[in-house]
C-alpha cells in the first residue's frame, strides 16, 4: 500500500461520497487555531509544506494561493486586526499576537487533500506552535466545516443533528475537553430539551421539524455542533427573522463541527483523530437501526442526569454502537482503536 493510501486510511470517506459526480465527493473546510508561533514563520511553513504563492495583504494577515490544497488564509484571530499594513498596524499586531491565537482557514477540501493538511499541522507543531492544553485559557479550536450530503435541500441534516446530539455526552466522556475549552463559551453541549425534542421526532423528521427545534432551544452558534450556517443556507427567509438573536452567521451548506480542540504536541492526536470522531456521527445517522437504539437509550435514561454521563448509560451506549465505537476510542488520542 502506498504512503498516500496509508494516509487516507486515517480519513474514512464521508457517507454519500460514493457515486458523487465529483471524484472526491463531499468537501470539508478546516479551521486551525494555535499560539506561540509568529505569523511570518507560520506563513513560511505553509508555503514550504504546500507550495503556492504567499502574499501579506494586511498586518497580521497572509494569503497562500495556488497551493496543493488551493487557497488558504492565515490571520490573527481577532476583530481588532488592523485593516491596513503600516508601521502602526504592525505594532498593534505585535502586541495582539501575544494574547490571541493565529488561525488558518482552508477552502472546502476533497478528502484526498486532508493528509496534506495533517502534515502541515505536524510542521507547525514541530516549529513550536501551541495548542489548547499549553495554556490555562488558550482554548484553541480545530473546526471542521463538513459539506451537507444534500446541500440543496438538507435532507440529511435532521438525522445527522440527531445522531450528534445523542452521541455528544458520550463523546465528551470518552475524551473530555480540556478545561480551557469547557470554561470558555464556544463549545457548550446541546441543551437537554433540544436533544429530547430531536429524539422524540426520531430519524424520519424533516428539515422543518428540525428547524422548529432549533428555534425553540438554540439561541447562538456556541455549541459543539453549530447548525446555524446550514440553517441560514437552507432557509434564508426563515433564518432572517432570527438573525439579530443569532449574531454574525455566514450562510453555507456545512455542518460546523467546532467541538474539537487543537492539541499540538499531544501523543496520538491528529486531524485524522478528530475526523473519525465526526465520521462516527455520520455513520450513526446513516444507520436507522443504530439511530433507533440510541434514541431508545435516551428514553431509558430520561430521568437520569447524563451530565456528567451516567456510567451505566455510557456502557450501554458503547454496546449499542458496537464496532463503530472504535472510531472514538476511550481515553482519547493514543488509545487503542
Amino acid at each position: 500500500m502506498t504512503e498516500t493510501a496509508l494516509a487516507l486510511d486515517a480519513f474514512p470517506p464521508l457517507p454519500g461520497a460514493d457515486g458523487d459526480e465529483r471524484k472526491d465527493g463531499r468537501r470539508t473546510g478546516i479551521e486551525i487555531e494555535f499560539g506561540d508561533l509568529d505569523d511570518e514563520p507560520a506563513a513560511a511553513i505553509l508555503r514550504d509544506c504546500l507550495g503556492g504563492d504567499l502574499s501579506h495583504p494586511k498586518a497580521g494577515q497572509w494569503r497562500l494561493e495556488d497551493s496543493r490544497i488551493g487557497g488558504l488564509d492565515l490571520y490573527l484571530d481577532t476583530r481588532l486586526r488592523p485593516e491596513a499594513t503600516s508601521e502602526g498596524a504592525e505594532l498593534a499586531v505585535d502586541i495582539a499576537r501575544r494574547v490571541v491565537p493565529l488561525e488558518i482557514v482552508t477552502e472546502p477540501l476533497a478528502r484526498s487533500r486532508l493528509p496534506l493538511v495533517e502534515r502541515m499541522m505536524d510542521a507547525l507543531s514541530d516549529a513550536g506552535a501551541s495548542g489548547s492544553r499549553d495554556g490555562l485559557l488558550y482554548g484553541f479550536g480545530l473546526h471542521l466545516n463538513v459539506e451537507l450530503a444534500d446541500p440543496e435541500n438538507g435532507t440529511d441534516m435532521p438525522r445527522t443533528a440527531l445522531a450528534f446530539a445523542l452521541l455528544e455526552p458520550w463523546l465528551r466522556a470518552r475524551d473530555p475537553l480540556d478545561v480551557s475549552r469547557r470554561v470558555l463559551p464556544f463549545t457548550r453541549i446541546f441543551p437537554g430539551a433540544f436533544v429530547d425534542a430531536l429524539a422524540e421526532m426520531g430519524g424520519d423528521a424533516d428539515l422543518g421539524h428540525l428547524l422548529d427545534a432549533v428555534d425553540a432551544h438554540i439561541s447562538d452558534r456556541n455549541h459543539g455542533l453549530d447548525l446555524l450556517p446550514a440553517y441560514a443556507h437552507l432557509a434564508p427567509d426563515r433564518f432572517a427573522r432570527r438573525q439579530a438573536e443569532a449574531g454574525a452567521v455566514k450562510a453555507r451548506p456545512t455542518y460546523h463541527y467546532r467541538m474539537p480542540e487543537t492539541r499540538f504536541g499531544t501523543p496520538g492526536w491528529s486531524l485524522g483523530y478528530e475526523w473519525r470522531r465526526w465520521i462516527l456521527a455520520e455513520r450513526v445517522a446513516a444507520d436507522p437501526d443504530c439511530l433507533s437504539r440510541l434514541c431508545a437509550l435516551r428514553g431509558d435514561f430520561e430521568n437520569v442526569p447524563l451530565r456528567p454521563p451516567h456510567q451505566d448509560w455510557q456502557d450501554r451506549m458503547t454496546e449499542a454502537l458496537g464496532p463503530l465505537a472504535q472510531l472514538a476510542p476511550e481515553g482519547g488520542p493514543g488509545a487503542p482503536q
